[in-house]
């Protein structure tokens, strides 16, 4: 292959790589606003569940935990392109563990799977993460219904989120949520028992529509680190081949140039040589 079929191969290659990091970055801003707007929403319920929270009494369950293992939860991602979001909350999940000692360790985004295997924490149990607002009722649900069924077998008596809080458009930082046992507000008068449902029923009624929120509300947040960084590494992605396409079509210039300037040389020696010839002739 010439120098020149190369550099042009090469610049088809940019071109291909450069249309997928633009659509990679238009689905990223339209996921991250996505998950900024509906933060607010997802914040005011959280507020209004733990204020009726406050009026269930001793509905709910100890707000102390008892001696059942600590289970950790991180939330990390399934795509790509994002630096080292998920590489980092698998560190601060390894960190949690260890501080909390031996429990279950719990995972929400494949990427982290292989980070925690190699710091010796393999996920007892992943989780498929969702890649937009759109997917997260799709993925709590289950989830949920399984930390509810963990905690009704008693195997686990504490639940602690680890996951990213976001701190600007590229910057978040992983933080630890204690969401299980759960402490609601204090001083509001407590609710009469219910004559029509058990009480062990509304409490887990509660503490399902809590977790649900609850994690609803931190991986918007997530969500939100997530796409953010996502963007400034797409925008470093596209930066760094608009300079490559540039360096390698001033490249091919330059052979394009060099092969016009050697084709004119030899079309002169040709025609040198031609007077020659006819001038001997003569």
């Amino acid at each position: 292959m010439s120098r020149e079929r190369g550099l042009q191969q090469r610049l088809r290659v940019l071109a291909t790589l450069h249309e997928a990091v633009d659509a990679l970055r238009s689905l990223s801003a339209h996921h991250f606003r996505a998950a900024r707007s509906a933060l607010p929403a997802a914040r005011a319920y959280r507020t209004a569940v733990e204020e009726s929270m406050g009026v269930l009494g001793g509905l709910l369950p100890p707000a102390q935990p008892d001696d059942r293992p600590a289970a950790v939860l991180v939330a990390a991602a399934d795509l790509g392109l994002c630096g080292d979001y998920s590489a980092r909350m698998a560190a601060e999940a390894v960190a949690a563990r260890r501080a909390l000692g031996p429990g279950p360790l719990w995972c929400i985004g494949q990427r982290a799977v292989r980070p925690l295997a190699r710091a010796g924490f393999a996920p007892e149990r992943a989780w498929a993460g969702a890649t937009g607002t759109a997917g997260l009722p799709g993925l709590l649900v289950p989830l949920v219904n399984e930390i509810v069924a963990a905690v009704a077998a008693r195997r686990i008596g504490s639940l602690v989120l680890v996951a990213a809080h976001f701190d600007g458009a590229g910057r978040y930082q992983p933080v630890r949520v204690t969401l299980l046992p759960i402490r609601p507000p204090t001083g509001a008068p407590p609710l009469r028992p219910s004559p029509y449902q058990r009480p062990a029923h509304l409490a887990t009624v509660v503490v399902r529509e809590f977790l649900y929120v609850a994690l609803h509300e931190t991986l918007l947040d997530a969500l939100a680190a997530e796409h953010g960084k996502r963007l400034v590494v797409a925008e470093s992605a596209r930066t760094w081949l608009e300079e490559r396409t540039h360096t390698t079509a001033q490249q091919l210039r330059a052979v394009r140039r060099e092969a016009t300037t050697q084709e004119v040389l030899e079309m002169a020696a040709g025609a040198r040589v031609l007077r020659r010839g006819g001038g001997a002739a003569g």
